[in-house]
């Protein structure tokens, strides 16, 4: 499988073309990232279940993730949306970085400036750009604990809506099923005032075999440490800025398990306890 790893022209147009967002349907969006800020998603139980069901029975998993990092840095300052962006948190200040209006050029493009040479920093510190693939990596082996066989393939990131996600040119193992991971890592700020806080996100779009979808999920993690009041110490301090990130992407591996397969026990710890119990009944 050939690897890839394109750049986006720009991280607007990488956030942009991940949602596939017009002005009609952000709103929606943003209801839902506000109900998520506070508190877990609330999914129709039975519903979930089922899912769960379905997932649980696939044993074998090609993971598919975004390798190269993309270090994304947020204010909604200047924004018109500023207000409504920044009740919904980071998860609102980014999904709005998405609207195509000329009153947004001036956040659009201070984001754009930002993100690239926060990026650039972090890289030039000598700090290892693989946050991406750490995760992807902890994510395969608690599905390693589960009992199930797990294929890693980094690859370039996903795009279109979470519930169409798909992966330019990507050729799906046969026999596996298909779990791609788009993982966002950003520092953000509800508005021009607020301080700089990390923020993860990690979007979860599972395929059959067959390739037909058995399950869509989203995790994140809103870390409060650490802060920067100023675009200036987040950009001085790459070190302590780049680990805040990487708390937050440990924070995101058991829920992003539990909201695909369910909060079970690892199919091989509860093998084990099956044999030792049937070695005391003998």
């Amino acid at each position: 499988m050939k690897l890839l790893h394109p750049l986006p022209r720009s991280f607007m147009n990488m956030l942009r073309a991940d949602a596939g967002m017009s002005l009609k349907t952000l709103t929606p969006l943003l209801v839902v990232a506000a109900l998520l800020s506070g508190c877990a998603t609330n999914t129709a139980q039975p519903a979930l279940q089922i899912r769960h069901e379905a997932t649980r029975a696939i044993e074998k998993v090609e993971l598919i993730y975004n390798d190269e990092d993309q270090l994304i840095v947020t204010d909604g300052g200047g924004s018109g949306l500023t207000g409504f962006a920044g009740l919904l948190g980071p998860i609102g200040a980014i999904l709005a970085l998405t609207v195509d209006t000329n009153s947004r050029m001036s956040m659009a493009d201070r984001t754009d400036r930002r993100s690239k040479e926060f990026t650039a920093a972090v890289r030039n510190s000598g700090a290892a750009m693989s946050l991406n693939r750490k995760f992807a990596e902890r994510l395969a082996a608690r599905l390693r604990e589960s009992g199930r066989e797990v294929k890693v393939t980094p690859f370039m990131r996903a795009t279109g809506q979470l519930a169409e996600m798909q992966v330019p040119e990507l050729r799906p193992t046969p026999g596996y099923s298909t779990l791609i991971l788009r993982i966002t890592t950003a520092y953000g700020a509800s508005d021009a005032t607020s301080s700089f806080k990390p923020f993860v996100l990690v979007e979860q779009l599972l395929r059959n075999e067959q390739q037909a979808v058995v399950h869509q999920t989203s995790s994140f993690a809103d870390v409060t440490e650490p802060t920067y009041f100023l675009y200036e110490g987040l950009l001085k301090d790459t070190a302590g800025a780049h680990e805040g990130l990487k708390q937050g992407l440990d924070r995101v591996v058991q829920p992003a398990y539990a909201g695909m397969f369910g909060d079970d026990a690892p199919r091989t710890a509860r093998s084990a306890t099956t044999q030792t119990a049937a070695l005391d009944a003998n």
